[in-house]
């Protein structure tokens, strides 16, 4: 009885593979592809990086994934002058998404020779002087003398942060250049 058993068993796997063997092929066919459309329609992962600081354009930069600290400086048009060479972010790194680049600007002053009165007045300058600035964003200048005409004088450099959104990075680049001086 057992062996009557293990044949019939056997002959169930036997005529369900022959079907499975003899039937014919299930036809799938893709959607013919546009000729304008790549094959491979995945693009390769990408990496949206903030590059900030002492850098010619800071912004936003879209790179690969598989890029590097010095792909994204290199892609916001390189170091400025007023970069601090030995104060640079690890430039093999890669880059990674949603994160800031910063480039820290050389400071001014190391050996106390900043002068207050060489500094620009936040609340008199015009927007020519404040271009001159190392390190000026383009489009703050205006945004600042904007600032004062509607609003009145700053009453700190840190109200370039608070009133105008100035990244951190910026800012410390600037403060050695600008002063706030409130007039009663």
């Amino acid at each position: 009885m057992f062996l009557v058993g293990v044949a019939v068993v056997l002959a169930a796997g036997a005529i369900t593979a022959g079907y499975l063997l003899t039937r014919p092929a299930a036809s799938v066919s893709a959607p013919p592809v546009p000729a304008d459309e790549p094959l491979d329609p995945a693009s390769a992962p990408e990496a949206l990086v903030f590059v900030s600081g002492a850098v010619a354009h800071p912004g936003l930069y879209r790179l690969s994934a598989a890029a590097r600290i010095a792909d994204a400086v290199a892609a916001a048009g390189g170091f400025s002058a007023d970069a601090d060479p030995g104060k640079l972010p690890d430039l093999a790194s890669r880059v990674h998404d949603g994160r800031q680049v910063n480039v820290p600007f050389l400071r001014s002053g190391r050996s106390g020779t900043s002068s207050l009165a060489a500094r620009l007045d936040l609340n008199t300058a015009s927007v020519d002087e404040l271009r001159g600035v190392p390190g000026m964003p383009a489009g703050l200048p205006e945004a600042i003398v904007e600032s004062r005409a509607l609003w009145g004088q700053f009453h700190s450099v840190n109200d370039l942060r608070t009133l105008l959104d100035v990244d951190s990075a910026t800012l410390t680049g600037l403060r050695p250049f600008l002063r706030v001086v409130v007039s009663p």
